[in-house]
């Protein structure tokens, strides 16, 4: 599971609007073993509104053409502090080496008082794959 999920993957994120329908949000991740990382500007609908008011939180990962993916659920974390090494990570995982690290430096120069990272410890999750090597 680890192998996949150090991939840059497709991952929707699951909130919970205040009228209790979803909300559903691409985004990059970075799995540490315990936990998902999310970057995320704390201005955004569901951070703002829905994370704050209620934190649960789903995500599934997948690449679309294999059919494996990882399922989690959990409470998260928004953390607005100790935020850049993470959010480099996600950024070089998903960009490369030198874009990553330039998307970063310019996140810290325009929008630093608005970026978050919001994290899953999930409580529960899963994994299935088309030969369950996943």
């Amino acid at each position: 599971m680890s192998e996949f999920l150090a991939e840059p993957r497709n991952c929707m994120l699951g909130t919970t609007n205040k009228d209790g329908s979803a909300q559903l949000t691409p985004v990059g991740f970075l799995w540490d073993g315990t936990a998902f990382y999310i970057i995320a500007d704390k201005r955004r609908h569901w951070v703002k509104r829905n994370l704050n008011r209620d934190p649960r939180l789903s995500l599934a990962v997948d690449q679309g053409d294999d059919y494996r993916a990882v399922v989690a659920t959990g409470k998260a974390e928004i953390r607005d502090h100790d935020i850049w090494d993470i959010t480099e990570k996600i950024l070089v995982k998903y960009f490369g080496p030198d874009t990553g690290m330039t998307y970063t430096e310019r996140l810290k120069l325009q929008r630093h008082e608005h970026q978050v990272l919001v994290v899953l410890n999930p409580d529960r999750i899963s994994s299935w794959g088309r030969d369950d090597a996943t």
